[in-house]
């Protein structure tokens, strides 16, 4: 049976384990996850997942960096990896687990997926893929709160393949700053980079598309049912039924914990470097059209 096949991809701290949790719940004939090959400590889902993935997948294959989607995506945006082999290496790990299940339409959530949305469709003829961004303001006060060395010297990125950095990818006019960046520039950048990556895609694919966090939670239902549909409806293949999402909209799993933060703490080398790495995709989403955030980056721009 031929797969219909959804990916879910972001920055992470965007809702995607909502909607791998719930999608399934709501769509008939569909199986969602969230990070289906990812350990999830000592319990029965990890077991059930290294039996499904096999050991070297999810255990020292991953720790060697040799294994994982992010570990792949990597390599691939940092020229390690040609198209060809990344289709290849991906479609190793994915095929076995898509044709194990039922279910026609398979949708997986997982922020990694962003990194190869390029050549998606390469891999799986058809596939489609719904990209989520957020405010990168409130996005890297997400992260700081959830992940205080993310980017800036946590333990789990010393571990291949390391941390992504311009200097991987040959941007030389941010690898110049990085040094001196701190946590938020670094963030930053990452999020001009998700967000240049996922809108390329979704200029050259109809199968590539990318919603805003604010839209998917907020008080207006429409841009929820229309990410629904993106992810439900494929040309090839049987339609599927959706349920009532009145009954699983508002609830943001997954939120930061920690003391809240917000830009206007930040200081003029901070919001320089947001301004920078992140202004033409902010300015694509209409993020950052606030008077008080444009007075912000005037005033420092002029020091």
């Amino acid at each position: 049976m031929t797969k219909q096949l959804t990916f879910i991809a972001s920055g992470g701290r965007t809702g995607t384990q909502f909607f791998g949790d719930m999608l399934g719940q709501v769509v008939s004939d569909c199986h969602s996850e969230h990070e289906p090959d990812m350990v999830a400590g000592l319990s029965r889902l990890t077991l059930e997942r290294v039996r499904r993935f096999g050991v070297w997948h999810m255990g020292p294959g991953r720790l060697l960096g040799q294994t994982g989607v992010r570990v792949l995506g990597q390599a691939f945006l940092e020229g390690r990896m040609d198209r060809a082999a990344c289709a290849t290496s991906l479609r190793a790990t994915r095929d076995a687990y898509h044709a194990a299940r039922p279910e026609t339409l398979i949708i997986e959530s997982y922020y990694a997926w962003w990194m190869v949305a390029d050549c998606l469709e390469e891999i799986w003829p058809g596939a489609k893929l719904a990209g989520i961004l957020r405010d990168p303001r409130d996005w890297i006060a997400s992260w700081l709160r959830h992940a205080p060395k993310r980017r800036n010297g946590a333990l789990t990125e010393r571990f291949p393949p390391g941390p992504l950095e311009p200097t991987k990818l040959g941007d030389e006019a941010a690898a110049e700053l990085w040094p001196d960046l701190d946590q938020v520039g670094r963030l930053a950048w990452e999020w001009g980079l998700i967000a240049d990556t996922l809108d390329r895609a979704a200029t050259r694919s109809s199968n590539v598309r990318v919603f805003r966090f604010e839209d998917l939670f907020g008080d207006e239902h429409d841009w929820l049912e229309q990410f629904v549909d993106f992810a439900v409806t494929h040309d090839a293949g049987p339609s599927h039924r959706v349920g009532d999402l009145e009954a699983i909209t508002g609830d943001v799993r997954n939120a930061s914990r920690g003391k809240k933060q917000s830009w206007q703490s930040w200081n003029d080398t901070q919001i320089r470097a947001v301004a920078q790495f992140c202004g033409a995709g902010m300015a694509a989403h209409g993020y950052g059209q606030e008077p008080e955030w444009q007075a912000r980056i005037e005033a420092v721009q002029h020091r």
